[in-house]
């Protein structure tokens, strides 16, 4: 695990000393067969600390559905509705969702902040699936960037 430590410690030491900025948290992963390392800057970070980390988690929800095809486990043709509930909305594909081509709107049409600090507090998979019947599409749509179809 020593590669993935003096990565994870690499990385963080040069994105925290390139930002400067206060109030700016840099985290970093190794991640080897031997094992993951992480790292944090500043060091005194709270281990529960909340923090938006943007859309970042798209290119690994991203990932993880690439590496899922590749081993068959599920195609990015695949409807929606094989995996979830969806109602009149189960023909959007896996493909369409990651490339924001779906035609859903940004966000759930039941969304109801529960707590300003933490803006996704309480939007359960229950939820997104709800709001997934609910919605509609805006069909032949050629990009509508969709926070939501990320979520499913």
């Amino acid at each position: 695990m020593a590669w993935a430590e003096q990565v994870a410690r690499s990385l963080t030491e040069t994105f925290a000393g390139s930002s400067g900025t206060p109030g700016v948290v840099v985290a970093a992963a190794g991640v080897a067969e031997a094992g993951a390392a992480t790292q944090v800057s500043p060091p005194d970070t709270p281990a529960d600390g909340r923090f938006e980390i943007g859309s970042v988690t798209k290119t690994m929800t991203a990932t993880m559905a690439a590496l899922l095809a590749g081993d068959g486990t599920l195609s990015l043709d695949d409807e929606v509705g094989r995996w979830l509930p969806a109602g009149a909305n189960g023909g959007i594909t896996l493909r369409q969702l990651a490339t924001h081509t779906s035609g859903l709107p940004r966000i759930a049409p039941n969304y109801r902040p529960a707590d300003p600090g933490n803006f996704w507090a309480g939007f359960t998979p229950e939820l997104a699936e709800e709001g997934l019947r609910q919605a509609v599409v805006s069909p032949g749509a050629a990009r509508v960037y969709s926070n939501f179809g990320y979520q499913l």
